[in-house]
């Protein structure tokens, strides 16, 4: 048999190699084009992604140009709170995900034809409304977001959760899609921080944002020179053991200890201002550290000076509170300082205690075992459950000033009071009311069964020698303050 031509060899082997290159390439193709699907849509509602949404904006926008639309669009971020991100952690994967297809549905189901929805993050859905602006966007939204508030119901449970949006208007916003983006994502943090339902962009928002950054800025450099920029008020806390007339037989004082910052150009800052900004920087953990050990100084040399107080409290954030390291930072401060243990109270805020039920409990117990006491603060404002509070081995519970500032005319105020009164009476725990600045609002908690305040009727935040003559001055009084002064 004669043999093949070399040549004709050669052309079989180019074409067996040209049909393998094809095969692969359709299976390359298959495989992106599984991809660009999968990154495409979000898994737990089916909707399109931020992938999709960057796309769909930028094909929207070129469409509008060429059209010369005149009434273009509205851009609405929407956002599930805090409460989602607590549901995610405490219950089943199953339930949070039933959330999110459950909201992607109800979106779905109030928008019409020519809208667009995006899934862009597991908490957050982006919508374009066309045409939607002023007047008509807001008879859309009350009934749309009122139907995102209505409770989910699975498996027994019954969730409410509450939903912030922001957003913008295109083109009047931004006329790129980074533009409208970034002003609508601007509206929806201004509506998250203020708790609102929602919030539109305005040139005062972008200002308040690059503020923001400034300040973050600022502060980062700040800790170049945190014992310059840096210091410690104390708010007297007063235990009182008779009520006479108007005449007040202090127990004891104590102090909380609030941080400030003297920004070099802006002044002093207030905590409200720049602790979340220090919370997203990182930088609370280092500027706890700082609290903490200058904390425990100013309570050996302020028990020196000032004849009657009896202790400190110092304020930790949660996450400082749930690191690793928080046990070990307060032992080693105290240590140093040659403070004792019983004489510092840890203040957490509730919200930090019940995020995590059997983290805090532990946390807690470390703190327990140094021989600090531990306090509840803002007791009744958050989500608390009192079938956990019994875990926590507390020493003082503190009644937040918003429902102390209003219990001369509201009843439901003065409700909630006797009810953490006898809560705190039932557990045998010291109770302080703060935000008192009258003596009416003194005699009255007094009566419910209150034997603890804090608030301007006794003395603003002061610095360490203002506290000291504080603490001299009731003692030269006899440990008798009077309300009528």
């Amino acid at each position: 048999m004669q043999g093949e031509n070399p040549s004709q060899l050669d052309a079989q082997a180019m074409l067996q190699e040209i049909l393998d290159l094809k095969a692969e390439c359709e299976n390359q193709r298959g495989r992106i084009a599984d991809l660009e699907h999968r990154i495409a849509i979000q898994p737990q509602t089916g909707l399109p992604s931020r992938y999709r949404l960057e796309i769909e904006l930028d094909e929207l926008i070129d469409r509008l140009r060429v059209e010369e639309d005149k009434r273009g669009f509205t851009l609405l971020i929407l956002q599930l709170g805090d409460d989602y991100t607590n549901i995610r952690k405490t219950l089943k994967a199953s339930v949070s995900e039933w959330i999110l297809y459950q909201t992607g549905m109800r979106m779905a189901g109030m928008l019409r034809p020519q809208d667009l929805l995006f899934h862009t993050h597991e908490n957050e859905f982006v919508v374009a409304l066309m045409g939607l602006k002023g007047p008509e966007l807001g008879s859309f939204l009350r009934p749309f977001l009122t139907r995102l508030s209505e409770a989910h119901i699975f498996a027994g449970l019954n969730i409410a959760l509450k939903v912030t949006a922001g957003a913008a208007y295109w083109p009047e916003h931004g006329e790129g899609r980074h533009q409208i983006l970034q002003s609508a994502d601007i509206a929806a943090g201004d509506s998250r921080v203020r708790h609102r339902g929602f919030s539109l962009f305005n040139p005062s928002l972008l200002a308040r944002a690059v503020e923001k950054v400034e300040l973050q800025n600022a502060i980062t450099k700040a800790f170049e020179n945190i014992d310059e920029q840096f210091f410690l008020l104390f708010q007297p806390k007063i235990f009182v053991s008779e009520l006479e007339g108007n005449r007040l037989r202090i127990n004891t004082v104590e102090a909380e200890v609030l941080i400030r910052w003297k920004h070099p150009e802006r002044g002093v800052i207030q905590p409200d201002d720049f602790i979340p900004l220090a919370e997203e920087t990182g930088l609370i953990m280092p500027l706890g550290k700082w609290l903490i050990y200058q904390s425990t100084r100013k309570l050996v040399s302020t028990r020196a000076a000032a004849r009657i107080c009896s202790g400190m409290s110092i304020n930790l954030s949660a996450r400082q509170f749930h690191s690793d390291d928080a046990t070990r930072i307060l032992a080693t401060a105290l240590a140093r300082s040659g403070a004792q243990a019983e004489d510092l109270t840890i203040e957490l805020t509730e919200t930090g205690f019940f995020d995590d039920p059997q983290a805090a409990a532990r946390t807690i117990a470390r703190f327990k075992e140094l021989g600090v006491r531990i306090s509840m603060d803002d007791f009744g404002t958050g989500y608390s459950s009192l079938s956990h509070l019994h875990r926590f081995p507390l020493h003082e519970i503190k009644i937040d000033k918003q429902f102390v500032e209003h219990l001369d005319s509201s009843s439901d105020d003065r409700v909630i009071v006797r009810s953490l009164v006898s809560i705190a009476t039932g557990m045998k725990l010291a109770l302080v009311a703060e935000g008192v600045e009258t003596s009416e609002a003194v005699k009255m908690l007094w009566e419910m069964g209150c034997k603890g305040f804090q608030g301007f009727l006794f003395a603003k935040p002061l610095d360490e020698r203002g506290f000291i003559d504080f603490c001299n001055r009731i003692a030269d009084a006899n440990m008798v303050w009077d309300l009528a002064a």
